[in-house]
């Protein structure tokens, strides 16, 4: 053909289906065919006239092909507006085949909606209105009812419907499905629009490029299947991962022998009975060598126990289940298991005390089969929990999980906007001027969790600690708010301290020293908000009044009185007790001292001399003379060292005697005792007389 029956022929595939309807076919055929003769009589003309202005270096347009798109090097899609319009020309053709499924009258209808790209599905009950679901609320599409004809039109146009009463249409991702009398009739369909989404899942790259396991939880109708689909597609196009598809009902590869081009690489397995979906995801990783799996709708136990014994033979995970919340699969028995089980634990009495709860608690079973989980809130919002063990333990001990927000529309290139990330996103420039003064009490930790691969400079203008506003907000790990806060109302201080669940907006994180080794993601979220972590060893009263007051400013520790600005520091609070309690010889050999000193030096002048006595408790007496001011010298033996008092009181200038025996005696006390010359055991002194 030439020029002019190509144009003709580009002129006739972009006619829309309306266009068709208004014409009769015999008189397109008619013009077509006068079109062709007319070409044929002028196609020597035609040939000569344009062959001396068309250049020998144009050459024929290249033609596409759909398997181009997955030649190395094109890892995706390509994005140009080529195939933009190619794809949207694909999705047009798409919807227009569901609408097929519809009565004309109901098309004319829907085609007049100014939503109708949008539209989500179609209901059709026998003897009622039709409906038709968008986003902004369910509409009427006509005023008169579906009869028996019209269902039986929308039947002819689909394939049989397997045991779940599922069907679809070929080369599509719609999903059709009956509703049945008790004689096994159709009597309602519901026709969902399935879309492949391309980018829907760019706000989650970096978990899918993480390896580990991702679960969806989300209602009906948020777009879980559409999102692990495009996940698919990313991790056999992107990251060529031999990606295998559980597809149960045909929803995320489409109805058909072919799967739909919106998974890209990746196989398909379909199910020919639902109720064995198990099986065949076992059969997957036993068969095909998959390096990820693809599951949608886990509901039952065995499925949840068979996608927990394949994530332990190193296959990754990514699956759906309905539920708004994890707290909802908490809650269920039948996939309990996906998060590592809940048991019901009984403490001791002591234990159980320590922690301050009841005897009988919840924990995890054991470890999760998922790593992590995105919460689909709606179709622009969802949370991720990037450590889905510690969310489960965090709400089964009545804490609030840590999350990370992220909205789907805040970036065209749908790069995500999160709220909450842990990441350090400058270096750390941590140095004191003294850091000798810090290193008994201050502790830094170089560990860190790094839940998110995106930076946020969400904390860059927080004002220093010193300048913070009334009241200070302390985050509490493990430790009840309530005894916080009943310790700062004692102190007279609940005006200036108050207890967040927010880490966000907190000023000061306190937690225990035991909780923070067994978690250490608290010191990483920490570290990127530039909070202080004040360690306490035990819940107990003078602890919590020395935390109180450290975070106040109104005690200092290593020397600092104040804590730097914006800085992350790591401070253990020690025992104000003794870390021992003195043996009874230092009891005796410190009574000995007092006795001596207050009834014989200093009333009568005369100089005392000491039991011997082992180098620890003679540095003791010491201590105890020195602080009567009173001169002392050595009168023993390396092996078995004694004092002498001296009824010499000290001055500021010092005495000559005592000033040469208190320096060797400091030397000696120092140095250990070879032999351990404890010395004899004596008893306690006898009292004086008054």
């Amino acid at each position: 053909m030439g020029t002019l029956s190509s144009d003709l022929l580009l002129i006739d595939v972009r006619t829309s289906w309306h266009s068709a309807n208004h014409f009769p076919i015999s008189t397109l055929i008619s013009t077509v065919s006068s079109a062709f003769r007319r070409t044929r009589r002028g196609q020597r003309a035609i040939a000569a006239s344009s062959r001396s202005h068309i250049p020998r270096s144009v050459r024929a347009p290249e033609i596409r092909r759909p398997s181009d798109r997955f030649l190395p090097g094109n890892g995706s899609v390509s994005s140009s507006p080529s195939t933009v319009s190619a794809s949207r020309s694909v999705a047009d053709s798409e919807l227009e085949a569901f609408f097929e499924l519809v009565p004309l009258r109901m098309r004319r209808e829907l085609h007049r909606h100014e939503e109708i790209g949008q539209l989500i599905e179609v209901v059709m009950d026998l003897g009622r209105k039709p409906l038709a679901r968008f986003p902004s609320g369910d509409w009427v599409i006509s005023e008169e009812p579906i009869s028996l004809e019209d269902l039986k039109h929308a039947i002819s146009k689909v394939g049989e419907f397997s045991d779940d009463n599922r069907s679809g249409i070929d080369n599509s991702l719609h999903r059709i499905s009956a509703i049945r009398n008790r004689k096994l009739q159709i009597i309602g369909l519901t026709c969902r629009v399935g879309r492949a989404m391309s980018g829907s899942a760019e706000t989650f790259r970096d978990l899918v490029a993480g390896g580990g396991s991702i679960l969806v939880v989300g209602p009906p109708g948020v777009g879980k299947t559409t999102l692990i689909r495009e996940i698919a597609r990313m991790l056999a196009d992107d990251h060529k991962k031999r990606v295998v598809i559980v597809d149960t009902s045909n929803e995320i590869g489409g109805d058909g022998d072919v799967p739909h081009a919106g998974i890209g690489r990746a196989r398909r397995m379909q199910v020919p009975n639902v109720h064995m979906q198990h099986n065949i995801m076992i059969e997957a990783v036993e068969n095909h060598m998959p390096e990820t799996i693809i599951i949608d709708e886990i509901g039952t136990e065995l499925e949840a126990l068979a996608a927990s014994t394949i994530a332990q033979r190193g296959v990754q995970l990514v699956g759906t289940a309905h539920g708004v919340t994890i707290d909802n699969i908490i809650k269920n028995p039948s996939l309990q298991i996906l998060l590592g089980g809940i048991e019901s634990v009984t403490l001791g009495d002591e234990e159980a005390r320590k922690r301050k709860v009841q005897k009988t608690i919840l924990e995890r079973k054991g470890p999760s089969t998922f790593t992590c989980a995105v919460e689909m809130i709606s179709k622009t919002e969802c949370r991720v929990h990037h450590r889905l063990d510690a969310s489960v333990d965090a709400i089964l001990a009545g804490k609030s999980p840590l999350i990370e927000i992220r909205q789907m529309h805040s970036e065209v290139n749908g790069s995500p906007k999160p709220m909450l990330l842990d990441e350090k996103t400058e270096e750390e420039e941590f140095e004191l001027t003294n850091d000798e003064e810090l290193s008994s009490d201050v502790d830094s930790d170089d560990d860190e969790v790094n839940y998110s691969r995106s930076k946020s400079k969400k904390r860059s203008s927080k004002q220093p600690s010193s300048k913070k506003s009334i009241p200070i907000s302390v985050y509490t790990y493990k430790i009840l708010e309530a005894d916080l806060l009943q310790v700062a109302a004692v102190m007279g201080l609940e005006d200036m301290i108050d207890v967040t669940d927010d880490i966000g907006v907190a000023d000061a994180i306190l937690a225990c020293s035991s909780e923070l080794k067994e978690n250490p993601w608290i010191r990483g979220v920490a570290k990127f908000h530039q909070l202080p972590i004040f360690a306490i060893k035990s819940n107990t009263m003078a602890q919590m009044v020395k935390a109180v007051r450290m975070i106040l400013g109104m005690e200092s520790y290593g020397r600092k009185s104040k804590l730097p600005p914006k800085k992350y520091l790591d401070v253990e609070i020690e025992e104000d007790a003794p870390k021992r309690k003195p043996s009874l010889e230092e009891i005796d050999a410190l009574e000995e001292v007092r006795l001596a000193i207050e009834y014989i030096v200093i009333p009568g002048g005369e100089p005392v001399e000491l039991l011997p006595r082992r180098s620890e408790i003679v540095a003791r007496q010491l201590e105890l003379v020195e602080s009567y001011q009173l001169a002392v010298e050595n009168s023993g033996t390396e092996l078995n060292p004694r004092l002498q008092i001296l009824p010499l009181r000290l001055n500021k200038k010092g005495s000559k005697v005592s000033k040469p025996s208190l320096s060797i005696l400091k030397e000696m006390t120092k140095e250990p005792l070879i032999g351990g010359g404890s010395g004899a055991t004596v008893a306690r002194l006898p009292l004086l007389p008054e």
